[in-house]
């Protein structure tokens, strides 16, 4: 009697329904980001945050040699990639000038600081390294509609009980808003999208950093948005007679680009570190 073919977990992350439960959000980005960096040599890369590991994993694949970063690592699927617990608003547990890449997927939107986040990932990565980036597409014509309709660019988050992996024999002190634990004290630490910074004020932070920008994109046209082409291109003709002026005080070029204004849900950055 033949034995039943067992497919390998390998062969099952492969492929895309393997993780289409997972990282459903994100399917546009995942892709977007390994098609930028098809035709780059393999190197050493940061994945951070990586989630559950898809990116890790595809990046595995194409001969990257990679380290997955991430708040809660207990989620990741790839046990042949070394993972660190990496806390975006935290000192990176990781060595100067230590990756070719990092890849920071819809990750600064949940980091307190962008400065502190950048200027970490600046560290970690070697001179002339390369930054890939993607985050909510704040300054599309949906969101600067929706911010003057609402005042936000998303709804609101209330403030949230303690992170899932808090240690069960910790004690909630409500007054402090921290966990208690004899001489031991954690802060409490949502990560939500606590973050939501147009365009000009991401790239300012990566800029402060030494990433110098090469090329905006986004992982998708918003459909949604076709109705609002004359309102594009009067935001165009506006930020042709601001010209260099507007160019070089507001970056009104690329911040009312096609690209952002008409953008989907995420802006994707490539940035090389100049440092």
């Amino acid at each position: 009697m033949d034995k039943p073919v067992v497919k390998k977990t390998e062969d099952l992350r492969d492929r895309p329904e393997y993780w289409a439960n997972i990282v459903a959000s994100l399917d546009e980005a995942h892709y977007k980001a390994l098609d930028l960096v098809t035709t780059c040599p393999p190197g050493l890369a940061l994945d951070l945050p990586a989630g559950s590991g898809r990116l890790s994993w595809w990046l595995h694949r194409k001969g990257f040699q990679v380290t997955a970063g991430d708040i809660e690592t207990e989620f990741f699927r790839n046990p042949e990639i070394p993972t660190v617990t990496t806390d975006l608003d935290g000192i990176f547990p990781l060595e100067d000038n230590q990756f070719d890449y990092a890849f920071c997927i819809d990750g600064p939107e949940h980091a307190e600081n962008l400065y502190h986040t950048f200027r970490e990932f600046a560290r970690v990565l070697k001179p002339g390294g390369r930054m890939i980036v993607s985050y909510p597409n704040y300054s599309n014509l949906e969101s600067r509609l929706r911010m003057i309709f609402y005042g936000v660019l998303e709804p609101v988050e209330e403030r949230h009980q303690p992170l899932r992996n808090a240690s069960e024999a910790l004690t909630w002190d409500n007054e402090n808003t921290c966990f208690q634990s004899g001489d031991v004290t954690e802060v409490q630490k949502y990560n939500g999208h606590i973050n939501r910074q147009p365009y000009a004020l991401l790239r300012m932070a990566m800029e402060h950093a030494g990433f110098r920008i090469n090329r905006i994109t986004s992982e998708k046209v918003k459909t949604g948005q076709l109705f609002l082409l004359p309102l594009y291109w009067l935001i165009l003709l506006f930020t042709r007679i601001r010209g260099e002026k507007g160019a070089r005080k507001y970056w009104l070029r690329e911040a009312n680009s096609y690209e952002v204004l008409m953008g989907g849900n995420d802006l994707i950055l490539i940035a090389t570190l100049e440092k």
